[in-house]
């Protein structure tokens, strides 16, 4: 660098320096908020007060995007929550583990945008229908996930996970919910055609409260 330049970098920080530390330094020269012209990418040259209010602008539309997006998200987590209690009252009220396996893969299918359910269990000492039966470490290697601290896990379909659905089924993203302590119950096997509805960064908690329900109708 010249020493011109370096010259003008120290003049342009302590010019910097200087308006940092005296905000109110165009409150007294207000001429020079309408002389200063700063270049734009759209409208070309504008004044600083120009260019300010299209920083404002700016702001507010991304800030009024972020306000639509959280309105949207909350509309459909109040949504989720109706769907998820009521899912469970009725689990509650069932007489026979036959008739909780049969409503959850039922109404998750038909209600919560799901193109397969599984059910895999690790004992079926009562001869339900409609599960699919395996050791708890079967699955873990299957799966590849330890499932170290309870939580569902998401993500897009893999040629191993996807051993745990019908073939049929063109699948793109899972969810999977551990029953019991690191899934020693077994698992439900969630899986969507939409590679969107499960991501590996998504919220869990109505995942774990449909598992945390149904495992404790089982084990009643």
């Amino acid at each position: 660098m010249s020493r011109a330049a370096e010259d003008l970098v120290r003049v342009e920080g302590k010019i910097a320096s200087y308006l940092e530390k005296n905000p109110e330094f165009f409150e007294r020269h207000p001429q020079l908020l309408e002389e200063l012209k700063i270049n734009h990418k759209v409208y070309g040259s504008v004044s600083l007060v120009e260019r300010q209010i299209l920083n404002l602008r700016d702001r507010t539309a991304t800030l009024q995007q972020r306000l639509n997006e959280m309105i949207v998200n909350a509309q459909d987590n109040s949504e989720l929550l109706v769907k998820c209690s009521e899912l469970a009252v009725k689990m509650v009220e069932l007489e026979t583990k036959q008739q909780i396996v049969d409503y959850l893969k039922e109404q998750l299918v038909k209600h919560f945008d799901i193109s397969d359910c599984q059910i895999w269990l690790c004992n079926d000492k009562d001869g339900l229908e409609g599960v699919n039966i395996s050791d708890v470490d079967t699955l873990r290697k299957l799966t590849d996930i330890q499932f170290i601290q309870n939580d569902p896990i998401c993500g897009r379909v893999t040629e191993s996970i996807s051993q745990l659905f019908k073939v049929e089924e063109n699948l793109q993203s899972y969810a999977l919910i551990p029953l019991g302590d690191g899934a020693e119950v077994g698992i439900i096997a969630l899986g969507s055609e939409d590679v969107g509805l499960f991501t590996a960064d998504m919220g869990t908690l109505f995942l774990r409260f449909i598992g945390d329900i149904f495992h404790a109708c089982l084990v009643k």
